[in-house]
């Protein structure tokens, strides 16, 4: 049984896509900081002229894996029938 009562898992439900919306702009955000503060250079985003084409399709591919792991990790915390592992 959830501790969350079905009302609370209702608003949960509800509020997801806010809540997956903040997840990946701090995730973002961390992974520019860190990508920034470890080579000394402005992360290659796609539309900046910083680095070449073939670094910032790197960039953006690798971005879009981890904010699309984030995602299904918030969706299946969200979700009362699928156990989180």
């Amino acid at each position: 049984m959830s501790p969350v009562s079905p009302g609370g898992r209702q608003v949960a439900r509800a509020a997801a896509p806010l809540i997956t919306m903040g997840a990946t702009w701090v995730v973002r955000k961390g992974m520019i900081s860190v990508y920034e503060s470890r080579t000394g250079k402005p992360a290659p985003l796609v539309g900046s002229r910083n680095g070449g084409l073939i670094t910032r399709v790197a960039w953006a591919a690798s971005v879009a894996a981890v904010i699309a792991l984030v995602e299904t990790l918030v969706m299946r915390a969200l979700d009362e029938d699928e156990p989180v592992a």
